[in-house]
Formats: C-alpha cells, structure tokens, sequence
C-alpha cells in the first residue's frame, strides 16, 4: 500500500489528521522543530498498529520539501496521498498593525511554502499515475474575519495555487483540494485565548456566528481530509470545503 506524507503533522489538526489517515496507509510525518512530538506521534501510531515514519523539512526551503516528499515515496513505494496541514504563528490584529517583519515571515512560510508542496507534490505524484493533495486552509477564505488578514490573506493565495494546480494537473490525475476549518478546538484557538484581549475577541466573535454555536472537534477535520485523500473522492478536485460548524454560510 502506498504512504501519505503529512506536512505540520505536530500540530493540533495535523496529529488528528496523521491518526486517522493512518488507519489505512502508512503515513510519513514532516516535522519542522517539534522532533520529539514527531516521535511520540509515529510511536502511538504503530502502537495502534499502523506504520509511520519522521523527517525534517522547512516549507521555506524547496530542496527540503523536495527531499521529504521523495524520502516519504520510496519509504512507502509510493504516495498516494500528501497533506499540508501547517501554519505559522499569526498576530491576531487589525492589519494596520501588522509588522512588515511578521508579513513577510508569514507569507513566505504559508505561501511560498505551499507553492513548494503543490509544485513538488504534484510533480511526485504525476510520476506515479495521480494522486490526491489536500491543503488547511481556513473559514476566513470563505467569510472574511476582521482582525485575522494574516490567516485569511496568505490562505487565499494558497487556495488560489490550489485551484490553479488542480486545473493543470487533473489531466494527470492528481486532485486537489482545500479544507476551510473554522473555531477548532485545538491548537491556535487554545493558545490565543491567553495572548490579548483583540486575539479573544476574533474567535468569540466567529462563535458568535457561527450557526452550530460550539467549537469544532479534531477529528472533524480529519474526516474529512481522510476522505478527500481516499478513492471515496476521485472525481473531486479544485474545491474548498469548510468544516466551520456553518460560519461561512
């Protein structure tokens, strides 16, 4: 059986995502600092029976992208699937007030990095008769969030690198798509309750409107992505499809 490569598999949704795909593939895990995360995940996931392996990459560095997702085809004989679920840490603040410092470290982690995996990716998987490739983005692609321009600006070039890759390449059967998930409960949310006050505001005004009023689980996301990745969803390509308890809507 062919593996998955998971870029950002350390972070809250990426874990979720790499136990739940790996249920039926074995999967390669790309981590970028959190080494022993990395480890500790691959360990539960043979634990479970599964098989799973690490490796290092910066999305930044397009020899690094390249060499994980070669190292994770000839570990597993082949990719099925590859699946970006990565983010850089984002001030949660009106625009005006975001740094050039921090826009630039963004863009060039979540944009140029999501160039490398698609323009890699898609080449990799070409060569191997087709494949899917699913990219995180987030609900604020969809429904604009005042005080996140930089989650919801770098994400809509992703989704537009997503579509375009999904147009050129469905010739080679490769598919891609996005995933919009809005307040999970996980990762960022935790984190930005404790930041400041603008931070606590952004996600209590998405809840506010969000029409499931609750925050969303995980493995909801995961669900998902796993069946976007499966032959479940072979005649789907170039969409973006929220998990945002109806935010977007």
């Amino acid at each position: 059986m062919k593996g998955i490569a998971i870029l950002g598999a350390t972070g809250g949704l990426g874990e979720a995502i790499a136990s739940r795909v790996a249920k039926r593939n074995p999967v390669s895990i790309g981590f970028a600092r959190n080494k022993d995360k990395a480890v500790a995940l691959a360990a539960a996931i043979e634990k479970n029976g599964g098989s799973a392996g690490i490796c290092a990459v910066d999305l930044r560095d397009s020899a690094s992208v390249r060499n994980f997702i070669d190292s994770a085809a000839r570990q597993w004989n082949g990719l099925e699937a590859i699946i970006s679920a990565t983010g850089p840490a984002i001030p949660l603040c009106p625009l005006s007030e975001v740094s050039e410092d921090d826009f630039r470290r963004i863009y060039d982690t979540d944009v140029f990095g999501a160039f490398n995996v698609l323009r890699h990716g898609s080449d990799v998987l070409k060569g191997m008769g087709g494949g899917s490739i699913v990219v995180l983005l987030t609900t604020a692609v969809l429904r604009t969030l005042e005080n996140d321009g930089m989650s919801g600006g770098p994400k809509t070039a992703v989704a537009g690198l997503m579509k375009q890759m999904a147009r050129e390449m469905g010739v080679h059967n490769v598919r891609c798509n996005g995933v919009a998930p809005g307040v999970i409960d996980a990762g960022i949310v935790h984190s930005s309750f404790e930041i400041n006050q603008v931070a606590k505001a952004v996600i209590t005004d998405c809840m506010n409107k969000t029409p499931l009023g609750r925050m969303g689980q995980p493995h909801e996301v995961a669900a998902l992505v796993d069946f976007l990745t499966s032959a479940d969803a072979s005649y789907i390509s170039g969409q973006i499809i929220a998990v945002d308890g109806g935010y977007s809507a």
